[in-house]
């Protein structure tokens, strides 16, 4: 009811700005309901901010420039420092809003987040998950930290500073630069691909020569992501990768990688065309799937199991790849691997901070270079029947 009489009583006032400032008339009655809503609006959830701050940036698009905090003061009652925090939140916070409301971050917190730089918010984010809650004093102190360590402590290129936090740092780069790049490989081989699917001869010389280095660099760059490194189990003085699980999904990938690393691995021009759509493409789509197209479960099973799909699944893998490849695909709320990457990258500091349990290790650990050293190698023996078995002849002296 107080709303109500609220409203009514800022109509007058909105008149006099619709005048002023020559609003369309079609566009009042928009104006009004925003207004409407805003006055109405409670705030006192992380979702509701971040609605109040959405709704002010679309009635920013509606009001000639400039003017949006004029309206939201003589047409709603908001004040200009409200106005402009709450557009603060919505645009500095959006990125963070899942994670946020997931953290019951209470308004006038956001607030005051809004005003941080994207490392103190991801520091915040990690404070409110390891301690369950977020107060403005601790984004105060968060904020007020990262400060005085600027004043105190002059920028250090990662790959100079020491210890468990140098380390950690360059590994957050080869993780964020690495898998970039492996992604962005992925996608030129299967771009490639796509290209040459729709056409009725597939030349197989052209299609390897713009996708073989690449395969092969992509190779690569999965086996120094994922594999560790350890003394060759046969010979102790030589440093293998291990091998990744046999049949597993990202085994498959690196087996496929390095076929196409060279043309001579290629299957014949007769069944080109069925190991791109059933294998090659399924498989790129499982590592790098499109926006907004989960990995089907025909798709899962082929790279489990690493098997040839039916012909009901080559049909369905072949549609399904054009269509996410064309540009007017449709595009849903789906988050994309980048995306997803950005979130996991952002977040690092907080997981470097966090007390995380480590699986245990397995009876076939990784050994070290002592325990491989110490271990004797594994040398030819003479086979015992050998010894048993009678000569033909007497050996002949030399001369």
């Amino acid at each position: 009811m107080n709303n109500n009489k609220k409203a009514s009583a800022l109509a007058s006032s909105a008149h006099a700005f619709y005048v002023t400032n020559s609003i369309p008339d079609d566009v009042k009655p928009l104006l009004e309901d925003e207004a409407k809503l805003l006055i109405g609006a409670r705030r006192r959830s992380t979702e509701e901010a971040f609605e109040c701050g959405e709704r002010l940036e679309k009635v920013a698009l509606l009001l000639p420039e400039g003017t949006l905090e004029k309206w939201a003061v003589e047409c709603c009652g908001y004040t200009s420092r409200h106005v402009r925090t709450i557009r603060a939140v919505s645009r500095n916070l959006g990125a963070y809003k899942q994670m946020l409301v997931e953290l019951a971050v209470g308004p006038t917190v956001l607030g005051k987040l809004s005003a941080a730089t994207p490392e103190q918010i991801t520091q915040a984010i990690g404070f409110a998950g390891m301690n369950g809650r977020l107060r403005v004093q601790d984004v105060t102190a968060i904020i007020a930290g990262s400060k005085q360590d600027l004043e105190e402590k002059p920028e250090i290129d990662p790959y100079d500073a020491g210890g468990l936090d140098g380390l950690k740092a360059i590994i957050a780069i080869k993780m964020r630069d690495g898998m970039k790049s492996f992604v962005d490989h992925i996608k030129e081989i299967r771009a490639h691909v796509l290209e040459a699917l729709p056409k009725n001869n597939i030349v197989k010389k052209d299609l390897a020569a713009k996708t073989h280095l690449t395969a092969r660099l992509a190779n690569r760059e999965l086996e120094s992501l994922v594999q560790f490194v350890r003394p060759h189990p046969n010979d102790r003085h030589t440093m293998t990768s291990t091998e990744l699980p046999a049949k597993s999904g990202w085994e498959n990938v690196s087996r496929l990688l390095y076929k196409m690393g060279s043309e001579s691995y290629w299957p014949d021009k007769a069944e080109l065309r069925i190991w791109l759509e059933t294998e090659v493409v399924p498989l790129l789509d499982w590592v790098v799937p499109e926006k907004g197209d989960p990995v089907k479960s025909e798709v899962k099973a082929i790279v489990a199991e690493g098997r040839v799909a039916s012909p009901e699944v080559v049909v369905a893998a072949s549609d399904q790849a054009k269509t996410s490849a064309s540009p007017k695909a449709k595009a849903s709320s789906r988050p994309s691997l980048e995306e997803n990457l950005a979130r996991l990258t952002d977040g690092f500091t907080a997981i470097m901070t966090g007390d995380f349990k480590v699986p245990a290790s397995s009876d076939d650990a990784i050994p070290s270079v002592a325990e491989a050293l110490a271990k004797p190698e594994k040398r030819f023996q003479r086979p015992a029947f050998i010894d048993k078995v009678k000569r033909t002849s007497q050996p002949t002296a030399a001369s």
